[in-house]
């Protein structure tokens, strides 16, 4: 009887350790994160994972919570660098202004000082414009770049609003409010200098507001494989992400079907899998009329 009873609190001890160990609190986790002096600020990222490095880029105003159905996965293929961005996050501000320009200068610095040599990509919104410009200005540092909900220009890069209500027992309206909480009480919850955050979320929307400025003949002189992703009903313009597509010169698209441009988190399923595919595969280019070619 004693062994039995030994046994079971040993079954029941695992239990819960297993349990404690699945519940990560990603980008409060002490255990995986580290500071970096970077650009004259100091980097707040967490590490997951082995093997091929890959940066993890949230959108503007988020942190690394954002990418809570993302971690757990790709740090089962990669050694996942999840990084909160210039201001934002648990990461410290400086009195420049806040371009993409300047935020992939700190991911360039970041690789550099962590010795990671050539990096993986995977930004969603401001993070993939941020990869954007890692891959026009330092693309000798990047393997591949998947952009999700990403755009090339300020200009129109918005989708125009529709008249759609969404039934409130929509899944998407009860699993999704959570999430926006946490992306909008990131600053009072996670900056290290709570006093900043009116000047960081003014710097923040003029970010917006001016940025990014590619024009589609600079897209075609980058040659970094890049996976453009956006959802079907994606609030950045579609216009917006078939000229990526097309003018990027190495570049693949897929559309999430039934998604917004919170994809990530509405069907992680799609995003993950997709991601893991792109990056995991050698890149090659496909003639669209190559199968007719063979029949002549």
């Amino acid at each position: 009887m004693k062994k039995l009873f030994a046994l079971i609190s040993l079954l029941i001890l695992v239990s819960c350790t297993n349990q404690k160990e699945v519940k990560i609190d990603y980008g409060s986790n002490p255990a995986a994160g580290n500071y970096l002096d970077v650009n004259g600020i100091k980097v707040y990222y967490e590490t997951y994972g082995e093997g091929e490095p890959l940066l993890l880029l949230h959108g503007n105003g988020g942190s690394i919570e954002n990418f809570v159905y993302q971690i757990p996965e790709l740090s089962k293929h990669f050694k996942v660098i999840a990084v909160d961005s210039r201001a934002q996050g648990r990461t410290t501000d400086s009195d420049l202004e806040i371009t993409y320009a300047l935020m992939a200068s700190d991911m360039s610095e970041l690789i550099d000082k962590l010795d990671l040599g050539k990096v993986n990509v995977v930004g969603w919104s401001d993070g993939g414009n941020i990869g954007l410009e890692l891959a026009y200005a330092h693309p000798e540092k990047l393997l591949k770049v998947v952009a999700l909900g990403a755009n090339y220009t300020y200009e129109n890069f918005l989708a125009p609003p529709d008249s759609i209500v969404m039934d409130p027992e929509d899944p998407f309206m009860q699993n999704i409010p959570e999430l926006i909480n946490r992306m909008v009480t990131a600053g009072s919850r996670l900056s290290p200098d709570t006093a900043r955050i009116p000047v960081i979320r003014k710097k923040l929307e003029d970010l917006t507001m001016k940025y990014p400025n590619f024009t589609p003949d600079q897209l075609k002189t980058i040659n970094v494989p890049f996976l453009i992703v956006a959802g079907d009903h994606d609030l950045i313009s579609l216009e917006q992400t078939t000229a990526l597509y097309t003018n990027l010169p190495k570049s693949e698209l897929f559309i999430v079907p039934h998604a917004s441009h919170l994809a990530p988190s509405e069907r992680p399923e799609f995003i993950n899998s997709e991601v893991i595919r792109f990056l995991k595969a050698p890149y090659r280019d496909i003639d669209r009329y190559y199968f007719f070619k063979m029949l002549q």
